[in-house]
């Protein structure tokens, strides 16, 4: 097996990553950029060709309190199923020296957001929400370079506000609250940069990779979201079988104050002196990649639990993925 062979083979997997989706309606609990998306060969761009890639989520997670639609809700938990559909096209010609590559992820939701009242509203009543929804579109233009065992990627995803949002309601007379949404209403803009060290002969490798996610307001809650930066790291020992294993991990912080009227009625409701998010996630991970023909087929399997959560949803996240090249 050459190292080609290898790189496509794994790749498949990789470039789903590249390109994370939103997770739930920092505003809402959590981030445009989907953290643990980028972990095995973050760096290395894709040989020229076609990729699909399905990854399937599990999310289970908590916050104390939280803004959503323009309501502040305590003692939320939410428990979502994503499915991310990611297609990327690797080009041929190079582009000022490196391998161009884009990807388009569409995220689709099926959720659950529960809550044990609503500030200033029906204080000694629990509620739920069960929707199912389109997420946020997500376009990531990226360049690739390598030397040796090193390798590494510049990219910028771009998350559009295609999905589905309402501004929370509530139906006083039935005392029931609307406020599950998929979309985030805003742009965001995310530069990024990833480096995989990986050694072909003893099949380790080290990848990283670090964002900041740059985002517009939401203009339905006026609302706008501090920059929020992100480091992960993945460490991976390949085997000849095919299979690998590792441990995976982030660490995410924001680098600001969120702002706006929206942001400031949140602080009112709960005396918070700052609504700086921050949370850390770590965990096993395994991948398998093999040939079916010509196509190259990966899979992988990963587990990530969050701890010193911050003003976001601290969440146990189960993923798997299934990548193609064609």
């Amino acid at each position: 097996m050459t190292v080609r062979d290898l790189m496509r083979m794994g790749l498949a997997a990789v470039v789903a990553g590249l390109l994370p989706a939103a997770a739930l309606a920092v505003e809402g609990g959590s981030g445009a950029y989907l953290l643990g998306s980028r972990d095995t060969f973050a760096g290395i761009a894709p040989p020229p060709g076609t990729y699909f890639s399905l990854d399937v989520l599990h999310l289970d997670g908590q916050v104390p309190y939280l803004a959503i639609g323009g309501i502040v809700v305590t003692q939320a938990t939410t428990k979502a199923t994503v499915a991310k559909f990611n297609f990327t096209q690797s080009f041929t010609e190079p582009l000022w020296g490196g391998q161009p590559f884009i990807t388009l992820t569409v995220p689709y939701v099926s959720g659950q957001l529960g809550f044990s009242s609503a500030v200033g509203k029906f204080p000694d009543q629990s509620f739920e929400n069960d929707k199912s929804g389109f997420g946020d579109i997500t376009v990531t233009p990226s360049l690739g370079y390598h030397s040796g065992n090193a390798h590494w990627v510049y990219a910028a995803s771009i998350f559009a506000p295609t999905g589905y949002y309402e501004k929370a309601s509530i139906d006083i007379p039935a005392r029931s609250i609307d406020a599950l949404s998929f979309g985030k209403n805003r742009w965001a803009i995310a530069p990024t940069v990833a480096y995989t060290w990986f050694n072909p002969k003893t099949g380790f490798e080290v990848s990283a990779s670090g964002l900041v996610t740059f985002s517009a307001k939401n203009t339905a809650t006026d609302y706008r979201t501090a920059p929020e930066a992100v480091l992960e790291a993945t460490v991976m020992q390949h085997l000849k079988s095919g299979f690998a294993f590792g441990l995976t991990g982030y660490g995410y912080k924001q680098l600001g104050e969120d702002s706006g009227s929206g942001a400031d009625a949140l602080k009112a409701a709960t005396n918070a002196a700052s609504l700086q998010a921050q949370v850390f996630g770590i965990g096993p991970i395994i991948t398998y990649s093999t040939k079916i023909g010509d196509r190259s087929v990966s899979m992988k399997l990963k587990y990530l639990t969050e701890f010193d959560a911050r003003r976001r949803f601290e969440s146990d996240v189960i993923a798997a993925n299934f990548s193609i090249n064609f």
